[in-house]
């Protein structure tokens, strides 16, 4: 989820801290909270997993230093943290302030919330937000889809997998003529996130959907032109360019070209 400016730590982030030290003892990754002692350890090294898949695909140093996450030990706690504002509190992890005092806090219900492969993506999406850091606005399928994109980029599994029930209305005819709005909610873990049974489908009311096809439209942008094109589509829109001029000078299609092309993409998956 995107940033959101509160910015209400206290005495209870110092219970605990883990500090991944790299070149002449600057701090890289800095994990804390009132979290168990093991989840903290093992999101200090998902978070070291999650700097590299950022920064492959965005260029080194592409995330300020120190990486911040905090893991509050309750909801209330989590609340507190990320201003309380409703469209977040069902989120499994929010980025939170700007700049230089941007973090990453994860909701604790996550961990039982998401598989292992499922917290790793949902850390990688937030870490890919810090990047972001201090670029114009963009609009939003483009910002989620790709922290999405790049949370998902190394994955093995097929993206109707990823994709869930979010490619029902594809299926039953309702090809997308317009890109992705994502609305004001948080997302809900998609099927690769949940864990256990009956957990593989995003609850009702949720935005997964949304969030799923911004995915996609950034997944079919990378596989038609390149990698490359994609985050350089981004640059130019965040530098101040309309979507609609910014298609046509890096892809060399109009936007209606492009839309048309990923409408007819999503029918094949």
């Amino acid at each position: 989820m995107r940033t959101t400016r509160a910015r209400g730590r206290g005495a209870v982030l110092a219970v605990l801290s883990v500090l991944v030290l790299a070149g002449c003892g600057g701090a890289e990754i800095q994990v804390s909270g009132t979290a168990p002692g093991e989840r903290i350890e093992a999101y200090e090294a998902m978070a070291g997993v999650a700097l590299g898949q950022v920064e492959d695909l965005w260029g080194e140093d592409a995330v300020a230093r120190p990486v911040e996450v905090v893991l509050p030990g309750s909801a209330a706690e989590f609340a507190e943290l990320t201003g309380g504002a409703p469209a977040s509190q069902e989120a499994p992890a929010v980025t939170v302030g700007s700049l230089d005092e941007a973090h990453v806090v994860v909701h604790p219900d996550s961990w039982d919330r998401l598989t292992p492969e499922g917290r790793q993506a949902v850390l990688t999406h937030e870490v890919t937000h810090l990047s972001m850091q201090g670029d114009g606005g963009v609009p939003g399928w483009l910002g989620e889809g790709l922290a999405e994109y790049t949370a998902h980029r190394t994955s093995d599994l097929a993206p109707a997998a990823i994709a869930g029930s979010a490619l029902d209305p594809v299926r039953a005819g309702q090809v997308p003529t317009d890109w992705p709005d994502l609305g004001s909610a948080p997302v809900a873990p998609g099927p690769v996130g949940a864990a256990g049974d009956g957990a593989d489908e995003p609850a009702e009311g949720s935005t997964w959907g949304g969030y799923a096809l911004a995915w996609l439209a950034c997944l079919y942008l990378a596989d038609t032109w390149s990698e490359e094109q994609l985050v350089e589509l981004y640059e130019v829109v965040a530098g101040g360019s309309t979507l609609t001029d910014a298609v046509p000078q890096v892809l060399g299609v109009s936007e209606a070209e492009a839309l048309a092309g990923w409408g007819e993409w999503l029918t094949t998956l």
